[in-house]
């Protein structure tokens, strides 16, 4: 009887390629002096303006903490405004235009690498898989790319 080759676990399937988006997305948000984080916190204010830094924390599991120096550093450098709210955590974040300009460019650069990553697939094999990696975020969420 033939025995089929075992089924690979999703993790191991998905971590190499996850590594190498992460290299990406470092060596993009460096290139404007920002770490991967600055960049992620970035993106969601520049998406989702209005939300308050516990909320941001929290939508990206980063440390509540530690989101306050990169808030610092951000507003320092004119790339976000903070409105007070009731305590330190509920102020309110907003991307400034500059702000908006470093999240284009950082995301252009990593739509170029991606697209040189994956360069040898076809191109409609990386909309699905594309769609299929949405679906799948979905799933373990229960958010959209869009929430």
């Amino acid at each position: 009887m033939a025995t089929s080759a075992p089924r690979p676990d999703l993790l191991g399937l998905v971590f190499p390629l996850a590594r190498a988006l992460r290299r990406i997305e470092d060596d993009a948000a460096e290139r404007h002096q920002l770490s991967m984080w600055q960049y992620a916190v970035l993106s969601v204010v520049a998406f989702r303006p209005g939300m308050n830094q516990l909320a941001t924390a929290e939508l990206l599991g980063y440390s509540r903490n530690r989101i306050v120096a990169d808030l610092d550093l951000l507003e320092q450098r004119g790339l976000l405004t903070r409105r007070s709210g009731s305590d330190r955590r509920s102020n309110t974040l907003w991307i400034t235009e500059d702000g908006s300009a470093v999240v284009a460019q950082v995301q252009r650069r990593i739509h170029v690498a991606e697209d040189e990553l994956l360069a040898d697939m076809p191109a409609a094999d990386r909309r699905e898989l594309q769609r299929l990696l949405a679906s799948a975020a979905t799933m373990a969420t229960g958010t959209t790319a869009a929430d």
